[in-house]
């Protein structure tokens, strides 16, 4: 199925859905790579350090807006949710046109724009099931999201750097909020299909609490959770030692300017969206967690192919690569948690999984200067290329007969929708 068959296909909420994502997304792509970082490293002249710290704020505070935002979700539904992460996205832009002038100014505003952006990355992970249940109709609009996801990719950084090059980083902000204001319009008339019991009927706050504590319930007790879960961890652990060396890598290694940073991010989204698109066209019996550990092992060759010379004609091929497999990836893993996890608890189990991703993403920045110090930065990301590379591989075979059996429930349950 073609993405324009597929868009068409699609009901007027779910359609709205897509177009919500789209713009935020939009936004928060310009503002993170270019502006944080860019910022950081460009227009406040920082190093090593000063990135690891500005990341593992904003990781920080995703992790805190994703833990606080996931039982919130499952509370109030997505309506009131989605306000909410307007409003989040609003003040953090605001906060950068007079913070950003410092390197204390620019953390501060990346405790804002991490914890509004944790909270906003639920619209594209739980959204979709309030609308089906049906795995077919949830894999077509997952790839649809993640495709219009992957054109904010390329257009946020393409956007951004083109306003860092004629103003200054400060402005890529102004972007963010216009877009999240902007995202208001399509989302005023959506509604959800599907609502659990809990969301229906209303919940006090109190329930906050215990509705985090099922997720996690959920996530280590169902045994394709549970599996999910650590096969994303290991291998966001190695990527997640890219943070805060990348942008050295460019300045250092590449030897390019800012601009190349949103550039080769945008070739990332073209191929991002090439792998989107691709999901559309794998029958569901194959949407399996054996199909999700190829596509995580095939990111990692991806990223040595990036980081493995000193060219930036090759790490532009890399980033395209890295963004096929990094399309396929969100999808097929997006649609297997909401196919496993119950709905209302829904939010929580992808509060959990993030907070899996993100803390992965947080350990390496402990060791990042010092193994570039000792490695440099380009050995230090050809290493953390191979534990990306790797650890599918090693899970895939430790763990295979448990994953032949949930490939074997998989396919079973996906056969009885398509018959």
């Amino acid at each position: 199925m073609s993405f324009l068959s597929s868009l068409r296909s699609l009901t007027p909420m779910a359609r709205r859905l897509v177009l919500m994502r789209l713009v935020i997304y939009l936004g928060v792509q310009c503002a993170y790579f270019i502006g944080v970082v860019g910022t950081l490293t460009f227009a406040l002249g920082g190093g090593v350090g000063d990135n690891v710290l500005g990341i593992a704020i904003l990781n920080g505070c995703m992790i805190v807006g994703s833990l606080v935002g996931g039982p919130l979700l499952d509370r109030i539904g997505p309506r009131g949710y989605f306000g909410l992460v307007v409003a989040g996205l609003v003040v953090a832009a605001a906060s950068f046109q007079v913070l950003s002038s410092s390197m204390a100014g620019v953390l501060a505003g990346a405790v804002l724009l991490g914890f509004a952006w944790g909270m906003g990355d639920l619209v594209a992970k739980a959204f979709p099931a309030y609308l089906t249940d049906d795995p077919t109709q949830l894999k077509n609009l997952n790839s649809v999201m993640y495709t219009v996801s992957n054109a904010a990719v390329v257009a946020g950084p393409l956007a951004g750097g083109a306003l860092a090059a004629r103003f200054s980083t400060r402005a890529v902000f102004l972007l963010l909020g216009v877009c999240a204001l902007a995202a208001l319009v399509p989302a005023a008339r959506f509604r959800p299909q599907r609502l659990p019991s809990g969301a229906a009927s209303g919940q006090d706050a109190s329930a906050g609490a215990s509705t985090l504590r099922r997720g996690f319930s959920a996530v280590f007790s169902l045994p394709a959770l549970t599996l999910l879960f650590w096969s994303c961890f290991f291998s966001f652990l190695g990527y997640g030692a890219f943070d805060p060396v990348e942008s050295l890598y460019y300045r250092d290694v590449l030897k390019v300017g800012v601009e190349w940073m949103g550039w080769l991010s945008a070739a990332s989204g073209v191929g991002g969206i090439v792998g989107a698109l691709v999901v559309l066209r794998i029958p569901t019996r194959h949407v399996t967690v054996r199909t999700l550990l190829a596509t995580l092992s095939a990111e990692g060759a991806s990223c040595l192919v990036y980081v493995g010379t000193g060219s930036v004609a090759v790490a532009l091929v890399g980033q395209i690569l890295i963004g096929v497999a990094f399309g396929m990836m969100m999808p097929l893993l997006t649609t297997l948690v909401q196919t496993h996890a119950p709905l209302d608890v829904l939010g929580s189990v992808n509060a959990v999984m993030g907070f899996g991703n993100n803390v992965a993403g947080l350990v390496p920045l402990v060791c990042a200067p010092a193994l570039a110090r000792t490695f440099g930065v380009q050995g230090t990301l050809v290493a953390a290329s191979l534990l990306v590379l790797a650890m599918p591989l090693v899970i895939g075979l430790t763990q295979r007969r448990r994953i032949d059996s949930l490939v074997d429930q998989e396919r079973t349950a996906n056969l009885v929708v398509e018959e």
